[in-house]
């Protein structure tokens, strides 16, 4: 009967922690998605992972060995910030990534399509916002007396527009971010991620 209690003891712990894991407490499974980008143009930086908001990570530790790491690859990883050690490379903070999963890069192509791929919609990077349609009527909105550009995301643009009631943010394509009134600071606080910042335009 002792030796019962304790085969049922040790079958009862085990299973509890093997739901434990289960639940995702101890799982490994990556949450995060970005791309790997190139910067060794930049002053100590090489590899780094752009996040879907712009932000950057610079991977200083793999937990996996042997991967062959290159440009544009999309990835699905977890990550663990490091802060004991102190980098050249100020484009982004140091992490360990902790998982990581390589995505294959195919073309998602909604249904109903015939197979077509739709055409993506050209980004606009530009110094003048009166050279196009959909920015001449977000100024006609928000009644803009500043513009704001910003790099967002990978290799785009996005683009703040301030007025005295409305504030908007779109991107390169001419898709609404965020929207805010002029009281506000959802937009501003948005805006904190960006980099690169520059005025494009401003009312006399």
């Amino acid at each position: 009967m002792h030796k019962l209690l304790i085969l049922l003891s040790c079958f009862f712990i085990l299973t509890g922690q093997t739901c434990k894991q289960k639940n995702g407490k101890k799982s490994n499974d990556c949450q995060f998605m970005g791309t790997i980008k190139d910067f060794k143009g930049l002053d100590g930086c090489g590899f780094m992972v752009v996040l879907e908001d712009g932000s950057r990570l610079q991977p200083v530790k793999y937990s996996s060995k042997n991967l062959e790491i290159k440009d544009g690859q999309n990835i699905r990883f977890n990550y663990e910030e490091i802060t004991n050690q102190v980098g050249i490379c100020m484009a982004g903070k140091m992490v360990e990534i902790t998982c990581i999963e390589f995505l294959e890069n195919t073309p998602n192509i909604p249904p109903g399509t015939g197979g077509i791929k739709p055409e993506k919609i050209k980004c606009i990077n530009t110094l003048n916002p009166f050279e196009t349609e959909w920015m001449i009527t977000t100024m006609e909105k928000t009644n803009a007396y500043q513009v704001i550009r910003y790099n967002y995301r990978i290799d785009g643009f996005a683009y703040y527009f301030l007025g005295p009631k409305k504030n908007m943010i779109f991107d390169c394509q001419g898709t609404l971010i965020c929207e805010s009134t002029s009281r506000g600071t959802k937009c501003d606080e948005k805006t904190k991620s960006y980099i690169g910042e520059l005025v494009i335009w401003e009312k006399d």
